[in-house]
Order: C-alpha cells, then structure tokens, then sequence
C-alpha cells in the first residue's frame, strides 16, 4: 500500500487485473500504480493504492474496490483514481450508479484514458459513453465466444474436462459394471471395497461421483 500524508485531498488509486498471469508477474499492476501515483502527484494530491487482483470487471462486488467506495462515502477520501473506465466497471447500469453515488456522497471520479474528471457535467458525460462502449465490448466478445464454440463443436470438437490417462482404466470399469446392470450405488460400493482410487486420490466413492463419471464427455468418448 502506498500512503502520503494527510494534508491534501486523498485520491484512492484503484488497481486492477483479471488474469492469474497478470497477478503473478504484475506488470499491468505495477504500470498502473506508476501511473496513477504520477499523476496523484502532478495534482498534487495524497494517494494510496487499492487494489483487486484476478477479478473481473463485470461488477462491482470486489474488496477493494468497494472499501474504496465506503471510504469515500464517509469523506475520507475525495476522489476515486483509475487508469481507464474498464479497470472500475464494464457495466453501464453499474457505472451509472457510481456516477450518481458520487454525485450524492460529495467525491469524484477521475480516469485517465481519456482524461475525464466527473466532477463537472461534461466529464460525467464522456464517462456514460465510454460505460456503454465498455459493455458493447464486452456482451460483443461473449457472442463470438459463443458463436466459436458453436462452430467447433459443429466440428466435433468435445469441450469439458481433461481427465488424467490413469483414470481412463477406471473409467472403462465403471462403464463395464454399468453396462452389466449394477447399480450406481453398487458401483460406488465397489469402487471403495476395491480401493480404488478416485480422480482426486481420495478412498471413498459416492453414487453421485460415479453418475458424474457416466455422464461425462470422457465416458462418452470411451464409449463410441
């Protein structure tokens, strides 16, 4: 955390980043707390980092950022810094709340790319804008998700998850004790007499493991 003294309007400088990778090797954290810590400073304004790593920005239900929010709220901090809008939220409705919460509770918004300060008319303007083409963005990548799953799976590309070669003979068990008419709960039963192992090591086996394993894509596979 990166803390000035106390004499000055205090900017919460929010961070964030998605991605397992970015967390691990941060450098998006690291350049957006260089940046945001320049630009506290050419204001000339207190700022401490708050951040968020590994959670998206399809609300606004993370730590950080709403102690951040209840910070400003209570007048101990009067602006809320980011680096761009989607850092903050990709939800129109949800950015449109904060605009209004700010508006009401007495703080400012303040992004850098571009540069928007909601404070006046014209910055809280700019901001919807870019919220909504935030959310385009966002609802257009999950239709050509979809769309590419579609289209691979038309191809007969299996989705689902892998599962290790050292379960593919128990796997083949379950099917054969199935097919012979044992019941699910049998199945289990055997399983566990026989110690065998489950998927995650485990020693004991339950009907609904053995219903998920026969309904899975793998059995399929093993099966056609």
């Amino acid at each position: 955390m990166y803390t000035r003294g106390m004499t000055k309007p205090l900017a919460l400088a929010y961070v964030r980043v998605s991605t397992a990778g970015q967390v691990e090797f941060g450098a998006s954290l690291e350049a957006q707390r260089a940046t945001l810590i320049a630009e506290a400073d050419r204001r000339g304004w207190n700022v401490e980092i708050v951040a968020d790593e590994g959670l998206s920005a399809k609300n606004l239900h993370r730590p950080a950022l709403q102690a951040a929010l209840t910070r400003l709220d209570k007048g101990q901090a009067q602006y809320l810094l980011a680096v761009r809008l989607d850092r903050i939220s990709r939800s129109v409705a949800d950015f449109a709340g904060l605009l209004d919460r700010a508006g009401r509770k007495g703080w400012g918004l303040v992004l850098l790319d571009p540069n928007v300060d909601t404070s006046n008319p014209a910055g809280r303007f700019t901001s919807n804008i870019l919220a909504s083409a935030a959310q385009f963005e966002r609802e257009l990548i999950g239709v050509r998700t979809r769309e590419g799953m579609a289209q691979r799976k038309a191809e007969g590309v299996i989705f689902g998850k892998v599962v290790a070669d050292d379960m593919l003979p128990t796997y083949r068990m379950i099917g054969s004790l199935h097919n012979a008419g044992v019941s699910i709960n049998g199945i289990a039963r055997t399983l566990t007499d026989q110690a065998v192992p489950t998927a995650n090591g485990g020693a004991r086996w339950y009907a609904s493991t053995v219903k998920a394993v026969l309904t899975s894509q793998t059995m399929q596979r093993l099966a056609a």
